[in-house]
């Protein structure tokens, strides 16, 4: 009797180690095959980034459709007018409720209009061009708002240029690496997660939910900006950007606006703040939302001067640059009377 049980013993030890030798196996390859891939598209890759939100998301109270999109919106179809709502996080809203993000607002006031909103975290006024140019027009859209400063302030501080090799701001696609579209999120099942990630990706993509990445996203170094930056280059840079999106929409007979960028830096901690000693961020905030108050002077373009209607108020913040629903709510009807003003002339 003993040995028998000795044999079963044996025996379902031994199936066990087979299966998990086999699928250990089948993890390794998979695993080969899906970076093999990846890196077979380096050298095919070359293209723009429309750095746009996720597709088709939903997750954490923040949805956006088949096109990108932040969601809900009036059908384009039912309306008369076409907004378009295009900058960073700040117009993303992606952590005010959806009915009190900008877009939202601007739409419930307005009378007949649809407001898209195609904000994402980390855009500039350079991706907005590309967006712009290979996106939007195709909605022919009436007006474009523009809200764009701290991260045209970071990717000129941290790299120089525009037209950098950021793995994640790039302007252009130039290896898998950049890729971040295609990492499609983490297993839902933890055992799956932790122990086979590269079965589940190969062999069944549906047990992937959006939103997260098997690869670590890279921002920025953590050690100090160097010394001798040249503030005043850095500004002419913004202000060639920004002056050229403007005038590119206003030859395609679209309406732009311009906000400054509303701020509370006086009343929270900013990441990596060591970073950035020598350098007041503050400063030179306020120094890159004078860029937009002086081309929208210029080029006779309505303004919405967020930064100063705002005014450090900190229960219009949730950090230095994001918008709690107050804030969102509040500057919206701005926003509403610039748009209202544009489409009357």
């Amino acid at each position: 009797m003993r040995k028998k049980l000795l044999n079963w013993i044996f025996l379902i030890s031994f199936s066990l180690g087979m299966i998990i030798i086999i699928v250990a196996v089948v993890e390794l390859y998979c695993g080969f095959s899906y970076f093999k891939y990846r890196d077979g598209l380096k050298n095919r890759l070359n293209a723009i980034r429309l750095k746009e939100p996720f597709h088709s998301y939903d997750g954490d109270g923040f949805r956006t459709d088949s096109l990108g999109f932040i969601l809900p919106y009036q059908r384009l179809d039912s309306t008369k007018n076409t907004v378009v709502f295009m900058g960073g996080s700040t117009t993303e809203c992606r952590f005010v409720q959806e009915e009190n993000r900008v877009h939202r607002c601007v739409e419930r006031d307005l009378k007949n209009t649809s407001c898209l909103n195609i904000g994402n975290s980390g855009n500039n006024s350079m991706h907005t061009m590309n967006i712009f140019a290979n996106k939007i027009l195709g909605y022919d859209p009436d007006v474009v708002v523009l809200n764009h400063n701290v991260n045209d302030l970071s990717i000129l501080l941290n790299t120089g240029t525009y037209h950098n090799n950021h793995i994640s701001r790039s302007l252009l696609l130039t290896s898998s690496e950049n890729l971040f579209s295609y990492k499609v999120g983490y297993p839902k099942n933890w055992f799956v997660r932790k122990y086979i990630p590269h079965i589940s990706l190969v062999l069944l993509p549906t047990t992937f939910e959006g939103g997260g990445n098997l690869i670590d996203e890279r921002e920025f170094p953590k050690g100090p900006l160097r010394d001798d930056l040249d503030i005043d280059s850095l500004k002419i840079i913004f202000k060639r950007s920004l002056k050229s999106l403007v005038t590119y929409i206003n030859n395609w007979d679209v309406k732009p606006i311009l906000m400054t960028q509303g701020s509370c830096f006086k009343h929270f901690d900013i990441k990596n703040i060591d970073r950035y000693d020598g350098y007041n961020l503050d400063s030179l905030h306020n120094v890159f939302n004078e860029v937009v108050r002086d081309i929208s002077h210029d080029m006779n373009v309505e303004l919405v001067d967020a930064e100063r209607l705002m005014e450090d108020n900190k229960s219009f913040f949730y950090d230095s640059v994001h918008y709690t629903d107050s804030g969102s709510v509040f500057i919206s009807n701005y926003i509403s009377k610039a748009v209202k003003k544009v489409l009357s002339n």
